[in-house]
């Protein structure tokens, strides 16, 4: 299934089925978000998908919760961690749907390397200042649940793209990706909070202290992103 939201300016599409996807983001038909192709088969190739019950990588694929082991999926080979839930390789079930806005489900039963069930609902709204999206996560288990959620979207990359924001540190990752417990001046890597370039590598470190804004620059214009949980 896929659905197209329209409203003023902005237009989306979503992929329900390839876990809860958005496909595309455009604004008066410049694309604010990177669109997937046609045939794209992993969310990795989409505009953004939601990461839940957590999000980034956890070490060797099990955490020990209340004096309990929990194994995970190793759900991305070749990596040893597990990465980024369940939600992202799940087919999310319409709820509803109302031209400018939609609601996407996603159910666990307890099973399959999470011994908890839950239910999480991701809402898609467009209006005249943009995108806005909601996610949620409902602990369904008879115990206490650790949860971490987040959404993972990819915006347009252009030569001449600035990516500008304030943060008070930047955790330093190993060869794997993991932390490795120390702290940096986010400086370390560019200038984001005056604008910066981006670097010839990869950046893909968890920044502290951050204020809860960041926008990307280039010719098109200014994509700005806000975040609050």
């Amino acid at each position: 299934m896929r659905l197209n939201l329209q409203s003023g300016d902005w237009e989306a599409e979503l992929r329900p089925s390839l876990g809860g996807a958005i496909t595309a983001l455009r604004r008066r038909g410049v694309d604010i978000l990177r669109p997937a192709p046609a045939d794209a088969r992993s969310p990795l190739d989409c505009a953004c998908f939601p990461l839940l019950p957590w999000c980034n990588r956890v070490r060797d694929a099990h955490f020990r919760w209340r004096g309990t082991e929990v194994p995970l999926p190793r759900n991305f080979p070749p990596e040893s961690s597990s990465l980024h839930g369940f939600g992202w390789q799940a087919e999310w079930q319409l709820a509803s749907e109302g031209g400018f806005k939609c609601a996407l489900r996603h159910e666990h039963d307890g099973g399959r390397g999470w011994p908890w069930a839950y239910e999480a609902e991701q809402r898609v709204r467009l209006g005249p200042k943009g995108c806005a999206i909601t996610l949620d996560i409902t602990n369904r288990a008879d115990t206490h649940m650790p949860a971490g959620l987040g959404l993972h979207p990819y915006l347009r990359r252009r030569p001449e793209t600035r990516v500008r924001f304030a943060s008070a540190g930047m955790v330093v990752v190993d060869e794997a990706l993991l932390p490795t417990g120390a702290v940096v001046d986010p400086s370390d890597l560019a200038n984001w909070q005056g604008g910066a370039l981006l670097p010839p590598r990869l950046i893909d470190h968890c920044f502290t202290g951050w204020e809860g804004s960041a926008e990307a620059s280039d010719d098109l214009g200014t994509i700005t992103v806000t975040a609050r949980g």
